[in-house]
């Protein structure tokens, strides 16, 4: 008998212990959030470039979107399903049934659009895990970003863009784009494109279409492999280009106005506070730029390679 309650007890432990839960982060609580994929991770940074929450993560984890400010959706690309967690209380909330090879995911309000890269499909789900709609893409679909009717959507290992309407998921239009894009900024009337380029031609250039049309209206330089975008309430845009470890700064009409080198094979910037906020992959570091010149950095879970700010006043 006391054998049996001792696995009893034991067994409690366990189940205990696989409990998933996490450290509530308060939801008044501003941050950049940094997703560490070598050591399975979030570190949450508070405006005072302090880490103030760690988060040890149960799978592999490649990706994470913020949603509705309160809840953080993560996937990997290995895993079968995702999952909603909340963060003013740590608690999974949500899985999500979202098959193998997810490869991004994007939020719109209380919908989450999800790409897989084995299925060539995008998935639209609620909050609580039910499926929306479902539409087939080009191959690979990676990056996405919304307008308030449209879904725009890279098809990484293809040669065009699909674009899809935001309820429904149905397809509108393609668009031609060069096969490796990645990285999408809505500026006004363009969509502005990065990537990575091809074989040994690696890409040095983003690229701006007409929104209505798909049309290429013009190409801007940029240092190697412009991945990711972000920008600042004086309207400039900033770009993170991992090829060559550079942060440059462009005005809406496409004026280089700053450039400098940052960390070491960035692939994630954002704008939080009053800084740019860069993650360096290979050294482990998030660094925060203001004026053109690196103002702290510090350092984080092995992997820093995707990021998310919640600024709650905003």
């Amino acid at each position: 008998m006391r054998k049996i309650l001792d696995l009893l007890f034991l067994s409690w432990i366990l189940v205990a212990c696989s409990d998933n839960s996490y450290n509530s982060i308060d939801s008044s609580t501003d941050f950049v959030a940094s997703l560490n994929t070598l050591d399975s991770s979030i570190d949450f940074i508070s405006k005072d470039q302090e880490v103030i929450e760690t988060w040890k993560l149960d799978a592999a984890y490649t990706g994470f979107t913020l949603v509705l400010n309160d809840y953080i959706f993560l996937y990997g690309y290995s895993l079968d399903r995702a999952e909603l967690i909340q963060l003013s209380t740590g608690k999974k909330i949500t899985s999500f049934p979202v098959h193998e090879g997810t490869t991004f995911a994007y939020a719109v309000e209380d919908t989450i659009y999800v790409a897989n890269g084995k299925e060539n499909t995008v998935t639209s789900f609620d909050i609580k895990g039910n499926e929306i709609a479902k539409a087939d893409a080009g191959r690979y679909p990676m990056s996405m970003i919304a307008d308030e009717q449209y879904l725009y959507v890279v098809n990484f290992k293809d040669t065009l863009m699909s674009v899809f309407s935001l309820g429904d998921l149905k397809l509108d239009r393609t668009w031609n784009i060069p096969t490796s894009s990645h990285g999408l900024y809505l500026n006004g009337d363009e969509l502005w494109l990065g990537g990575h380029g091809a074989g040994s031609q690696p890409n040095k250039v983003i690229r701006k279409y007409n929104l209505v049309s798909g049309e290429l209206q013009g190409e801007i330089e940029a240092p190697m492999m412009p991945i990711d975008f972000t920008d600042t309430s004086d309207g400039n845009i900033f770009t993170v280009s991992h090829g060559s470890n550079n942060v440059s700064e462009f005005s809406k009409d496409g004026e280089l106005l700053s450039s400098i080198k940052v960390g070491a094979n960035p692939f994630s910037i954002k704008a939080f506070e009053d800084c740019i906020v860069v993650a360096g992959y290979d050294d482990h570091q998030v660094y925060f730029l203001q004026n053109g010149k690196i103002i702290e950095k510090l350092k984080v879970g092995k992997g820093p390679f995707q990021l998310v700010t919640r600024e709650v006043s905003k």
